[in-house]
């Protein structure tokens, strides 16, 4: 029967494996086109401004040059040269423009910048001349854009023109003021903006004619679905247009179409290379997954095997006692040996498993929050509260496997002790007083030598057991010299522990007085993480009892004499505060608009941990931009031209990349100090170190939900008070 909830368990995980890896995938390449299609929707809006401004200067010379001619007496020879001075003094200030001319009212040149006086030239054929000459096919037009000029070697390389013409009050033509317009400005514009690779930026005239594009000799098409119509909205997407990303934009009061494309193949390669990375940790969890199911399969039937042998030998005689014993130890040792496999397992995989506990803990608090009645929300609540207990067994166990594992950093300090002492006694005097307990803590003026942050929760679960253990009277906390040492002692007027038990308390999963393993009085693991923590730093660690009048907990700590000079109090890491004093869960209702108002950038490269951080700050009110990357970030704070109020991300992400590099890099583009908050699983104290000295906060992952939302609430609330100071 267990061999068969095995393979069902195997086959579901799998199953949910794979559909969780699919949907990853397809939603991320959904989120990559539609990125893809903002974004080049906003480079053909940077192309539009650009061209309209230099279109826009030289039109500006047409007028000017217009309003000249209306005033020159073409008898005064020298008025022309001061004309013909200006209009070149005007052309070299503006790069784009490649000369400017005019003609009179039979299209022959009449001035030119370049050169004075003017060669005679009939330039009435020219298509600029053509369209204010030939009236006959309707209005005259205002501001003519026509074709390259035949001087130059090409589109590339030479000029396309605009032109105005000058009228009397009967429409009677009197001069047409000409620029050229150098095509390769725009192109080398283009070429030094870096598009990418692929990139095709180009100019059209309405007529869908080529002014400029990039790169040179590129062949690029005017488009045909994306091509704007007089019906498209301002801000209308790129669209997918074959095998290309391509954006159109009609310039505003002139007759250009600006369009910049992409190959779809090099938009897709970015979501490529996830889906592979995907596909691969896909196949790695379910390989993992395969290796633990023939380990468990082979164990379920050692364990089989074993309860047979054990049937059997309870029907021998008294000689293969001696023989099975032997068996057993054997077996002992080897479970001895899978264990501390287990532990390093678990030390291994620390940022694995508490990845997907964080989502789990955002999904069911979002869930909690849509109970649509009592029986619902008991039943939520009941699941928060198994859902916190496997939490702290999580963190107990692996906190035990780095203590196995020889991983565990210590930091000796000179401090006093007796801020801890009273710290640790606050913590637990309302769970006491709850109790009808006396908890005291005696005053002590002792320096003592160790880690802080190790001694703290070896006090902490001293204390908490007697409170817990006993039912009256009272626990009373203090400290005695011994020699050069300080030997601190936790009394309680508890049940005891019988002197049979005294060297098993301190294993793993051992409980007394509690066979039936009840949860909610915790996993076992308390005294086994503190015996194993004193050792590391060298604290002997004592307990003598006596069964109905209590125990004593005590531990021997490296005293400081008052003549030496003390060091700067240590205080507890971050990453200790934030692992062993978790938040508590306050009721779901509270967290509504709380952060009302706030835009949260939230970047987090696993689409399922994005969705549930997205969700859970929607519903408190903040407007959201999920990203999986800075750059994507980046690029959508620049589309919506808004800083984040906060920053919530992950500090592991693709490409080579971290959290801490990418609040930086992005606070620097912003040009402000955004607050931002670093959710991760790693437990290393360098890593909270370098996120203090950048301003940054650490939530160690899975942090409860109401944690993060008040946490954000802080630091925002703090911003908006600092801005409002400013302003």
């Amino acid at each position: 029967m267990q061999r068969a909830h095995l393979v069902a368990a195997f086959l579901t995980f799998a199953a949910l494996c794979v559909g969780v890896s699919a949907l990853s995938v397809s939603r991320d390449r959904h989120a990559t086109l539609e990125q893809a299609r903002r974004e080049f929707a906003a480079t053909a809006h940077l192309l539009d401004e650009h061209a309209s401004r230099a279109i826009e200067s030289g039109d500006a010379q047409l007028r000017m040059l217009l309003a000249e001619l209306e005033r020159w007496d073409r008898r005064d020879s020298a008025e022309g040269q001061r004309i013909q001075a200006a209009m070149r003094a005007r052309a070299e200030r503006l790069p784009q423009i490649g000369g400017v001319w005019a003609l009179d009212a039979q299209g022959r040149l009449l001035l030119d910048s370049a050169e004075h006086p003017p060669p005679p030239r009939d330039l009435s054929e020219r298509d600029y001349a053509k369209a204010h000459l030939d009236t006959t096919r309707g209005p005259p037009p205002g501001l003519h854009v026509g074709s390259h000029l035949p001087d130059g070697a090409g589109v590339n390389q030479g000029r396309f023109t605009i032109s105005r013409a000058l009228r009397d009050d009967e429409g009677g033509l009197q001069a047409i003021a000409v620029a050229g317009i150098q095509n390769t400005y725009f192109s080398q514009m283009y070429g030094e903006a870096g598009w990418g690779e692929g990139a095709r930026l180009a100019l059209f005239t309405s007529g869908k004619e080529k002014l400029a594009e990039w790169p040179p000799d590129s062949a690029v098409a005017p488009p045909s679905t994306a091509w704007p119509q007089p019906w498209d909205p301002p801000e209308s997407p790129a669209i997918v247009e074959g095998r290309q990303i391509t954006a159109a934009r009609m310039l505003t009061g002139f007759p250009i179409v600006v369009v910049a494309s992409r190959p779809l193949a090099e938009v897709l390669a970015p979501w490529r290379e996830r889906a592979l990375w995907t596909t691969a940790v896909s196949g790695g969890i379910l390989t993992g997954a395969a290796v633990l199911f023939v380990f468990a399969l082979a164990g379920a039937r050692r364990e089989e095997a074993v309860r047979a042998e054990l049937l059997r030998a309870n029907q021998s005689l008294d000689d293969r006692v001696r023989q099975r014993t032997a068996e057993l130890e054997k077996a002992l040792r080897s479970a001895e040996m899978a264990s501390l496999a287990k532990m390093k397992v678990l030390a291994t995989v620390s940022h694995d498993l508490r990845q997907p506990l964080q989502g789990l803990a955002a999904f069911h608090e979002l869930l909690l929050k849509e109970a649509p009645n009592p029986t619902l929300k008991q039943l939520g609540a009941m699941a928060s509260a198994s859902l916190q207990a496997g939490q702290r067994l999580l963190d107990d166990l692996l906190t035990l496997s780095r203590l196995e594992a020889g991983v565990v950093p210590v930091e000796v300090g000179v401090f006093p002790l007796a801020p801890l002492l009273e710290q640790l006694a606050a913590e637990l005097r309302a769970e006491a007083e709850g109790k009808g307990l006396r908890l005291t803590v005696m005053p002590t003026k002792a320096w003592v030598r160790s880690d802080p942050a190790r001694l703290q929760p070896i006090l902490r679960n001293l204390l908490s057991n007697a409170v817990k253990y006993t039912a009256r009277g009272g626990v009373v906390v203090g400290a005695r010299r011994r020699g050069d040492a300080l030997r601190v002692e936790v009394w309680d007027s508890g049940q005891g522990i019988a002197s049979a038990e005294l060297g098993t308390i301190w294993e793993e999963f051992y409980q007394i007085g509690n066979p039936a393993r009840d949860g909610s009085r915790g996993a076992g693991l308390g005294l086994s993480i503190a015996e194993r923590t004193a050792r590391l730093l060298g604290h002997p660690l004592e307990v003598r009892s006596r069964v109905g009048r209590g125990s004593v907990f005590a531990v021997t700590l490296p005293s400081v004499r008052s003549s030496a000079i003390p060091a700067p109090v240590a205080r507890p890491r971050p990453e200790e505060e934030t692992a062993a004093d978790p938040a508590p869960d306050r009721p779901a209702e509270r967290s509504l608009g709380r952060l009302s108002g706030r835009r949260v950038l939230v970047v987090e490269d696993d689409p399922l941990q994005r969705s549930s951080l997205t969700l859970l700050l929607e519903q408190a009110g903040a407007g959201v931009m999920a990203a999986d990357s800075f750059d994507s970030a980046l690029a959508a704070a620049q589309a919506t031209l808004q800083a984040p109020s906060a920053i919530l991300s992950d500090y592991r992400l693709p490409g080579g990349t971290d959290g801490l590099s990418g609040i930086q890099t992005l606070r620097g583009v912003l040009g402000r100090d955004v607050p931002a908050i670093l959710l991760t699983g790693e437990l290393s104290a360098d890593l909270v170190r370098a996120a203090k000295d950048a301003g940054c906060l650490v939530l160690t992952k899975p942090a409860a939900p109401n944690r993060i939302l008040s946490t954000l609430a802080e630091l925002t609330a703090g911003a908006d008070a600092a801005a409002g100071c400013g302003t």
